[in-house]
This record gives structure tokens, sequence and C-alpha cells, in this order.
């Protein structure tokens, strides 16, 4: 099974050079790569761009090299990393490649990967070598700070229970066992008896011990930071609900650390998955770019607003928090503090909740944020959609409205608030520091316009607009199942899809006053313009729910 996993590897690998000799010429940077003397290892969650690439595009931005393992090694889709060439590779490059830092996914170290995590069974000396394994990592290579994380698991049962059922009667369960621990009265025991009727025993029992054995692992993970051999662990719950066993499990192990006398200073517990590493690689970078004090991070001021009254409020989809607690969260992570005046603010994060009844919001949002960026202002713009429609967006009408959109610092609108909000944070906070510490600010405005724009493209034109073309398209061919891709047939169709339809899009976007709109940065009183982009794109794995986008741009400068 391994070997078909190279081999699709190697199959896409191919298929995406293909891409790139075809496309558009590509435009040469207008500025060379940093003169980048910092590096981070990253074992990172899977193989997916959200959890590679834009992590060393961001990292970029300040002048790091992110170094990650070779791809014959890591995961594919449903095939799960070779467990043992990657601690072999994490080993090896700790001692040659002078990384003063490592970002670790426990999830990539143990299970080979998120996907594989959820439905792969491991036991207690499994969890027992890791432990080992990370120990011995730390007495070789005692300078190098180590930053893991691992992900809670979700609340949906493991996909070896097919029947649908069964898996939604399992939620519910959990649910409701949860709320009889918080309020053991009769009748909350009534609803926990009646979502037991009928669950196989077997199935019960072995979806309770997936949260038993992560609660096992943190509490070694846990003691590991508290020896030392941990600089940071970050605990991340991928999606989530206020009442459901994995809360209940994350109570429990809060209150271990507590009872234990465990420091938690070095210990976070924050809501997200796929964009953790790049919440991690933010604390490093804005330390990093202060050569002249290692030690010291900026700490970022913060000014938090909203496109409706109840949008701070508003527990968007597979959240268990709502906006206003998950960016309270995000912004304590980066040591930011969030105040209550524009005028005092490093920057603005502006939250957009779309959703059909606050869409008449829009405009007069598209107005505040004009006037705010017009006195100056630095913005980072979450734009997250209740139905993930376009339609909900607001970005779509920042186009109609003129708005320079290359002016942002930060834009992000994927899948959840979580992913968005910590995605929008870290970008704005990396790119701010390094204006604020590089001797060249061009390249680090370059870079991050080339970050802000694959954000446009992948979180909008895509993510709520084109991924609709493709699936609608395979399905109306036939292809009911766009999560298994066939390599040979439907995939290079796909494809074909997916870069025809996104490069029409683009053609309308880079033509718009809103692309071309110059702006200026404060920092340096200089202006710049985005003057044309070209964009490739492919699926980095055989399904249509991510891609893999690159673009290049022309800026020019006044």
């Amino acid at each position: 099974m391994k070997k078909i996993a190279i081999i699709a590897v190697i199959l896409i690998a191919i298929i995406g050079v293909i891409y790139f000799l075809k496309s558009e010429p590509h435009y040469d940077a207008v500025l060379p790569g940093p003169a980048s003397t910092h590096k981070i290892i990253l074992m990172p969650l899977d193989s997916r761009p959200p959890c590679t690439k834009l992590v060393a595009d961001n990292a970029r931005t300040a002048g790091i090299t992110v170094i990650t393992p070779p791809g014959q090694y890591m995961d594919f889709y449903t095939q799960p990393g070779d467990i043992g060439s990657l601690q072999s590779w994490l080993a090896t490059e700790l001692n040659s490649s002078q990384a003063e830092e490592a970002i670790v996914s426990i999830d990539q170290l143990l299970y080979g990967g998120l996907i594989a995590s959820r439905n792969k069974s491991i036991s207690d000396e499994d969890i027992n070598r890791l432990v080992a394994y990370l120990r011995e990592l730390h007495a070789n290579n005692p300078s190098v700070k180590l930053y893991a994380f691992a992900i809670l698991p979700r609340m949906t049962p493991p996909d070896y229970i097919e029947a649908y059922e069964d898996r939604q009667q399992l939620m519910e369960w959990s649910r409701r066992f949860h709320q009889y621990f918080c309020e053991p009265n009769a009748e909350n025991y009534e609803l926990l008896y009646a979502a037991e009727q009928g669950l196989s025993p077997a199935h019960l029992q072995a979806y309770q011990e997936v949260y038993e054995r992560n609660l096992r692992l943190n509490c070694r993970l846990a003691w590991l930071m508290q020896e030392g051999v941990l600089h940071q662990l970050v605990l991340a719950q991928d999606d989530g609900e206020e009442y459901s066993l994995p809360n209940l499990k994350l109570t429990e192990f809060m209150n271990y650390v507590q009872e234990q006398g465990i420091t938690t200073d070095r210990l976070a517990v924050i809501h997200g998955a796929d964009e953790v590493a790049l919440s991690i690689l933010t604390n490093i970078a804005t330390n990093t770019v202060y050569s002249t004090d290692k030690n010291r991070q900026k700490k970022f001021k913060v000014y938090l607003a909203y496109n409706s009254e109840g949008a701070a409020e508003e527990i968007m989809p597979y959240m268990a928090i709502s906006s206003r607690e998950t960016a309270l969260e995000r912004l304590a992570f980066t040591h930011s503090q969030v105040v209550t005046s524009v005028n005092e603010a490093d920057y603005i994060l502006f939250i957009s909740c779309g959703s059909k009844e606050n869409m008449n919001n829009r405009r007069s949002s598209i107005e505040w944020l004009r006037k705010q960026a017009d006195q100056g202002k630095h913005i980072a713009l979450v734009d997250l959609s209740q139905k993930f429609s376009a339609t909900e967006a607001l970005f779509p009408l920042m186009l109609k409205e003129n708005y320079p959109v290359n002016s942002l610092i930060a834009y992000a609108g994927w899948n959840t608030a979580s992913n968005s909000i910590g995605t929008a944070i870290a970008q704005a906070e990396i790119y701010l520091s390094s204006l604020e510490a590089a001797s060249d600010k061009d390249t680090a405005v370059y870079y991050n316009l080339h970050n802000l724009n694959n954000r446009f493209l992948e979180d909008y034109y895509y993510l709520k607009d084109t991924i609709d073309v493709v699936n609608i398209s395979l399905k109306k061919k036939g292809y009911a199942n766009v999560y298994d891709l066939d390599l040979n047939h439907n995939y290079v169709w796909s494809a074909d899809m997916l870069r025809s339809a996104l490069n029409q899009r683009l053609s309308q976007y880079k033509y718009s006053h809103s692309f071309k709109a110059p702006f200026r940065l404060p920092e340096t009183n200089t202006t710049y313009a985005v003057t044309d982009i070209s964009m490739d794109a492919f699926f980095p794995w055989p399904r249509t729910f991510e891609i893999n986008l690159d673009t290049a741009l022309k800026i020019e400068k006044k």
C-alpha cells in the first residue's frame, strides 16, 4: 500500500509540473529572496498545503527557512506517513541542519498524520515508545527548542463505524453523556439512556477508548513539557460542540494538570487544527526578526471589529465557541493585547461572519474599513460565511466597491472560524514584525502580497466558488465521490477544470480597479501597486477539498 501512495505522490507531482509548464508565463519576482540564516524544522500535521506550504510561505516573509520531511515519507490522504522514516529524518535533521527550533506534530510522529489519527488504533506501548523517542531527541539536541502540538480527537466517530445512523447515534450519546456529567439530573439521565439504546456495545467501547487513550497521551506529553523535553505543548481541538466527550476529556486533562502541579505557562489549549503550526511559527518569528534580542517578542495591540452586532457571539459551523472567544484565544496565544480604541491599535482584526441575515451590512462594513485604511490603519480581514457561500462573503462586494484589497495586511476565509482567525492573526503579526525589524522592507512587502493573493484565490475564488463548479461537473459525469478521485481518469480532468475556472476568475480579478489600486505603506511612506498576477494550481490529494496554489506578482513602487 505504501508503494501505491508513493506512486500517487509522484503522479501528482508530475501533473503539477506539467500544469506549471503549460501555464501563462510567470513573472520574475521584483525582489530577491531574503538572505535567510534562521532555520526551523517542521514535522507537519499532514502533507496538505495548509499544514506545510502555508507555514513556509509566511516564514519567508520574516526571512526564515522552513525544512520539511521528504515527500516519500509523508502521509498521502488515507495512507499514513512512514513513522519510522519520519522519526529517523527528524533526528538526523536536528543534528545537521543547525535549526534553532522544531515544530513537531505528535499526530504525525505517532499515527502518521491527522486522518490516520482518526482511524488508527495504538497501544500504551506505542505511547511509551514515542515518549522515549522525544526524550532521546531532546537529550541529543538540548539547544533546540521543541514546540509540540497534538490534535484532540473530534467528536465524529472513526471511519470504521460506517453506518450513518450509528455514527449519528454515537455523537448524540457523546453530547448527552457530557450534559449528564455536568448536570446529573433525572431529565439528562433519561436523555442519556435513550441515546444509548440500540448502540453496539463494541462500538461504544471503541469510541470511548479513543478519548481515554488520548487523555493518557496528553498527560504524558504534559510531563515531558514539565521536564523540559518539550519547550511548549499545544493541544488543539479539531471541530467541536459545547457538549461532547472530547470536551469532557479536555476538562479531565486540565484537572490532572492542576492536581499534579504542572506549570501552564508553556501549555496552551486552543481551537483549530490545520493552522496550529502556523500559529506556533508566529511566536517564533516575532522573536526571531529582532536579531539583536532573540528574547524580545513584539506584543501587538489589536482592535477587534465585526460586520454586525451579533457577529461577535456568533458560533460558526464546526465550532464550539463564538468568533469573539476564538479571536481572544488566538490573540492571547500570540501575547497580543485587545484595545478599545482604534487609534492605539497596531492593527484592526475585522471579522465578518457572513450570513443571509446580515448581508445588508456588507456595504457599511466596507465603508468603515475604507475610512480606517485612508487613515493609515492596518487591517487584517477574516471573511467567514455561514453557508461557505460566495454570496455571504465580503470580498466580492469589496471588488465591486473598488476597495484596494492589496492594502490589507492579511486575509483568510477558509474552512472553520478557528482556521481563518488563526491564519489572519499569524499573517498580520509576522508581516508587521518583519516591517518593523527588517532593513529591507520591500522584501517583506512582496512576500506578504504573495501570501495575500494566494488567500484571495484559494479562500474566496476556490473554496466559495470554483469548488462547486468542479464538484457539480464531476457528479454530472457520474463521479459521485469527490473525496476519492481516480488518479488515472477524473483526477486529471478535475485538475484541468480547476485551472480553467480559476484562470477565468483571475482574468476578471487582475483587471479590476480593486486589484490595481495603489496603496501607501505608512512605515516608509512608500506607495506600492500590484500590476499583474499569474497563477498555478492543482489538487495535492485525490480529492477536491483543497488545492495547491501559488501566485507570481508584478509590483511597482513609487
